[in-house]
């Protein structure tokens, strides 16, 4: 898989491309507006500078972090980091992990993003009842 790990630096603010960071992560994507927030994370829309591909970043705080994994390396990573490398490469239905970035305070994780895409909640509180086919899809 293309994904690597990365360090880079961060604002006390939390705001991803801060001045004085390392370059590597506004090097390689331009960050877009704010696509929704939970309680896992922050999704922004943003573009892969390379080739304009559309990507979503996901900032994850360290401390919202509940599952943590050991690579045979010796590195710690969020179990959804391990998970998506693991489960992504080769099955279309998953959303891929391109990239992601170790901050001090977080991880951010660059996937691609699918032109037409909607939040699974907006999704499902729209339709109200899913017929099995479109569950299954």
């Amino acid at each position: 898989m293309a994904a690597a790990r990365r360090a880079a630096g961060s604002r006390a603010d939390g705001s991803l491309l801060a001045a004085g960071q390392k370059k590597e992560l506004q090097e390689l994507y331009q960050l877009g507006p704010q696509l929704g927030s939970g309680g896992f994370g922050t999704v922004f829309s943003g573009t892969r500078l390379s080739d304009g591909r559309p990507v979503a970043i996901k900032r994850v705080a360290r401390e919202s972090v509940l599952q943590w994994v050991e690579w045979p390396d010796g590195i710690r990573v969020p179990m959804e980091i391990a998970l998506m490398e693991k489960v992504g490469s080769g099955c279309h239905s998953i959303i891929q992990l391109l990239d992601w970035f170790e901050l001090p305070d977080s991880f951010v994780l660059v996937l691609e993003r699918p032109e037409r895409s909607q939040d699974l909640l907006e999704f499902l509180l729209e339709q109200e009842v899913l017929s099995e086919e479109t569950a299954t899809d």
